[in-house]
Order: C-alpha cells, then sequence, then structure tokens
C-alpha cells in the first residue's frame, strides 16, 4: 500500500468517526461542511478536496515515530507535523540513544571527546559503538583531528609487560600497549523537549484510539497549546508517572481511582536499535475538576513517598474501535455510566 492509499484510509476511517457525531449531535444543525475531519494538533478542518492541498494537506504521522517504532496511524496537516513535530520528535530519540550509550548497551554508539595529560585540555574527536555482543569499538578519524593533537595522544600510549608467573590468563601475558584517557558523557538532550514529546505522542494515541469524542473535550485544549508551542512551559507540573505498567495496559486506558489521578492513561514503548522503554503519560480526563489532573500528580506523586494506589480500567482500551462507528459514543457513555461513579 503507498503513502496516497494509505492517507486515503485514514482519512475515510477519521472522517466516518466524526461524520457519525456530527449526525447524532447538535452539530447536525450547526456544522454544515462537507465530509472530513480535524487536524488533532491546530484542530482545523480538512475536507476531503483538501488531503492533497499544495499549501497545507494532511500528512500521515508516524506515531510513535518512524525511528522509535512507530506507525502511520494518525493525519496531521503538514503544518503541524513539521513545526510542532520535527521540533520535538527528535530529541526524544537524543534522550533515549544517550540513554543507551551511557549504559553501554549493545547497538549503542556515541561521537565524543577523548581527553589525557598529552592533549593539553584539548579533545580528540572519536565515536565508540558497542556490538551485539558488547564489544567496544573505538574509532578515531583522523580527518576530523587537528594533526598535532592527534599524534600527542597516540604517542601518550605507554608498553606494559605482564608474565606468565603473575597471570592466569594466557591473553593478558606479554606485552600490551596501554593508552589511558577520559571522555566526556552525551549531554545533548534538551529534556523539556523531549518530555513534550512523549506528550504528544500520547495525545495522537489517544486521537488515534478514541477519535474526535477525544479531542472536543475542553480539557485538551491544554494539551494541543503545550505540543504548538514546545518552547513555552505552559504545563509546568509533570504529565508522566513513573510505573512500569503490564503488557495488558499498554494502549489507552482509564485512571477510576483516586479521583484526584481520574485522567486518560497512555502507556507506550518507544524502540531504540539498543532497547525498549515504557513511558506513561496522563491525559485530562471529560469531567469538571479533571482538568487539574497535573497539578494533582504533583501533590500525590511527587511529594513525600510518591506513592498512591490508582485503579486502571482498560475497558477502552480492549473493547473500544474507532472503525466501529456505532461504538463511536461509548467512551462517553462508559464514562458517565463507571468512571464517574467510583
Amino acid at each position: 500500500m503507498n503513502n496516497k492509499e494509505r492517507k486515503e484510509i485514514l482519512f475515510k476511517i477519521y472522517s466516518e468517526n466524526f461524520k457519525f457525531i456530527k449526525e447524532n449531535s447538535s452539530l447536525k444543525d450547526k456544522f454544515d461542511k462537507d465530509f472530513g475531519c480535524f487536524c488533532p494538533i491546530c484542530l482545523d478542518y480538512f475536507e476531503k478536496a483538501d488531503l492533497f492541498d499544495k499549501i497545507n494537506p494532511l500528512t500521515i504521522e508516524h506515531n510513535p515515530p518512524q525511528s522509535l517504532g512507530g506507525k502511520s496511524s494518525v493525519l496531521t496537516c503538514k503544518k503541524c507535523n513539521s513545526e510542532a513535530g520535527h521540533k520535538i520528535d527528535d530529541e526524544i530519540l537524543t534522550a533515549l540513544k544517550e540513554i543507551d550509550t551511557l549504559n553501554f548497551k549493545p547497538n549503542s554508539e556515541i561521537k565524543t571527546q577523548f581527553f589525557n595529560d598529552s592533549t593539553e585540555g584539548k579533545g580528540v574527536n572519536a565515536k565508540i559503538k558497542i556490538q551485539d555482543d558488547g564489544q567496544f569499538i573505538i574509532n578515531i578519524d583522523t580527518k576530523n583531528n587537528n594533526p598535532k593533537i592527534h599524534k600527542k595522544f597516540f604517542d601518550s600510549e605507554v608498553r606494559e609487560y605482564k608474565s606468565p608467573l603473575f597471570s592466569n590468563d594466557i591473553r593478558e601475558i606479554g606485552w600490551k600497549k596501554k593508552l589511558t584517557f577520559n571522555f566526556k558523557k552525551p549531554n545533548k538532550t534538551n529534556e523539556r523537549l523531549a518530555s513534550i514529546s512523549l506528550l504528544k505522542i500520547a495525545h495522537l494515541m489517544a486521537f488515534e484510539k478514541l477519535g474526535h469524542l477525544y479531542l472536543f473535550n475542553k480539557n485538551n485544549q491544554i494539551i494541543r497549546d503545550q505540543i504548538r508551542s514546545p518552547e513555552k512551559e505552559i504545563i509546568t507540573n509533570p504529565f508522566w508517572i513513573k510505573y512500569n505498567f503490564p503488557d495488558n495496559i499498554v494502549g489507552v486506558n482509564i485512571i477510576t481511582k483516586p479521583r484526584k489521578l481520574r485522567s486518560i492513561l497512555v502507556v507506550f514503548d518507544l524502540k531504540t536499535k539498543s532497547d525498549s522503554y515504557r513511558f506513561s503519560i496522563c491525559l485530562p480526563g471529560l469531567s469538571v475538576g479533571d482538568e487539574n489532573i497535573y497539578q494533582n500528580i504533583n501533590d500525590l506523586l511527587c511529594q513525600g513517598n510518591g506513592f498512591e494506589n490508582a485503579e486502571v480500567n482498560n475497558y477502552i482500551n480492549s473493547e473500544y474501535n474507532i472503525k466501529d462507528v456505532e461504538k463511536t459514543f461509548d467512551l462517553v457513555r462508559f464514562w458517565e455510566s463507571f468512571v464517574e461513579k467510583q
């Protein structure tokens, strides 16, 4: 399936979802635009004629980013994909690759600089790569280094002799070359932008699963504002939960208890070449007061022992399917009949 076909399929899914909402709500008499859907980030409306618009068409968004194992699962407009996306998507990849490297995980690599007494404070550019079997491969390219510093660095090696009388390891016996150095740990991550990238992933996953009913939740405006302006500190409290939820909770769920933590919980994995990382992001629920979720996370989980028993319901995750338009209002029905009564 090519991108054009994939885009048309996604457009049909989300447009059918909105059409059912419009025809079965007060929007029927208020909204007169043709068959279409909303960009989940800016909330601009796109009809089928706009699908391949030359200026700002709808684009296929890989969510999570393709470099972290994501698939083409949602549509956003070109402007949001380019501006909101590219500003932050690379940051989470950089952050996770740095974690891989700092923990010396297989298939990770780092560009860094080596220092010792011979370099007199100047670094020797190098790349460290860790193989599948844990073996370190160090590459120092002469073309990318000051020739004098490069020579001093290698001239600083010393030769050591290991006698067979004092070693049981045949690999250590004899003359060896030894080069001692330090290197800088990677520190290119903008942690704030990386965290906003996680928020964006969760927001788009919730839209992918729940459709336009999720978008029309007024409590979520702060989410879109933060994603569109990642350089601003619009959300100042934590929006994540540090807990390793089990596999059956991966996806879009609802925290039902305690009341102050009631929210839509999105759990997802991001995969680098070296490892997989699980994240848990909270999005505001549908009720009055649910907009306070981030202040409540700060008050309940970031103070004292930072622990609170929480009940997570995965009914929506396991039962809801956006392709089944007859289930379009199940989120609201479930919220009103069950969640609000907890």
